[in-house]
């Protein structure tokens, strides 16, 4: 029991815990939104992995698939189902990110195991045909009334999280690919060919405030340490056999097709503003499809490694 107190201490001062308890899982309107309330400084969202596919609405009405947008006169999307002929510059993806809210729940699971505390955890659980929560809310819904609600539910829970997060933070935002490569695709809002030249600076990227806190305001040659060096996530992921770029072993996407981060990225990560940094995990099918208990140890492992060291 003392040599549990102690660790405990050891690892509240090392900065890696927030004050705060586990609460009840909260769920939102029909159950569309999963919240699982935690008690450290990390935020895990899982917005693609969704399999509900409701066919009508609480009031009666039909809930239409998502489609395309229409292509208004001044060059902007108009987002909704009756906007009249839709246009391929609108496209409304729609395909979901198999296995991804078991990734979440894993790596969840996985870090709670491990240290005995467990990150804030929010699920979409509607298939992304219904409802697009990493969109602004008029693409994410195509304006259907109970997709507005589980929309707000999901960023309701996320501001929840945030909120009771004192100091420095993190959210991994965790999706799926299919690319040719294996890897997984780390996404800071860096693009593909700042990458390539090796020419990003601190004030473009969603981990801003991590850099800032260790590196200073202006200091792009320590801020690479974070992203293709050893304090990078990718690094920690290499550790682990899980390929990831970027990293120090892959650097750049070179000419691979690679995605920087999207909405979710760029609304809650510190670019902007706050002390709350944000990744993009974009998991390769592999992983995903051959998750099991030695995947999600390492990747885990891997996560928990990178927040203890930085945060």
């Amino acid at each position: 029991m003392i040599l549990q107190t102690m660790l405990f201490f050891c690892l509240l001062l090392s900065g890696i815990f927030l004050a705060g308890v586990f609460g009840e899982t909260e769920w939102g309107f029909k159950r569309y939104t999963k919240y699982e309330p935690g008690n450290m400084n990390l935020i895990i969202t899982a917005l693609h992995g969704g399999k509900l596919s409701p066919s009508s609405q609480s009031n009666g009405e039909k809930w239409p698939c998502r489609k395309n947008g229409c292509k208004g006169i001044d060059g902007k999307c108009i987002w909704t189902h009756n906007c009249g002929e839709t246009s391929t510059d609108c496209f409304a993806k729609a395909k979901g990110d198999l296995n991804t809210a078991v990734v979440a729940r894993d790596i969840a699971d996985g870090i709670k195991a491990m240290t005995g505390f467990r990150p804030h955890v929010v699920y979409s659980r509607l298939n992304r045909h219904k409802l697009d929560p990493n969109r602004g809310i008029s693409e994410a819904t195509l304006n259907v009334p109970d997709a507005i609600r589980a929309y707000r539910d999901h960023t309701k829970f996320i501001e929840k999280a945030r909120s009771v997060i004192r100091g420095r933070g993190l959210l991994l935002d965790i999706h799926g690919h299919a690319h040719k490569l294996p890897r997984t695709e780390l996404g800071y809002l860096i693009h593909k060919n700042s990458l390539v030249r090796g020419e990003y600076s601190v004030k473009e990227t969603s981990i801003r405030s991590l850099v800032q806190h260790w590196c200073g305001r202006n200091d792009d040659s320590c801020f690479k340490d974070f992203i293709t060096g050893n304090r990078s996530l990718g690094h920690f992921m290499s550790q682990e056999g899980l390929q990831a770029v970027p990293s120090p072993q892959n650097k750049t996407p070179a000419g691979e097709t690679y995605l920087t981060g999207g909405c979710t990225v760029v609304k809650y990560g510190s670019r902007d503003k706050g002390n709350i940094d944000a990744i993009q995990m974009e998991l390769p099918k592999e992983l995903r499809f051959g998750w099991g208990r030695h995947s999600k140890n390492r990747l885990a492992r891997a996560i928990s490694k990178f927040f203890k060291l930085n945060y």
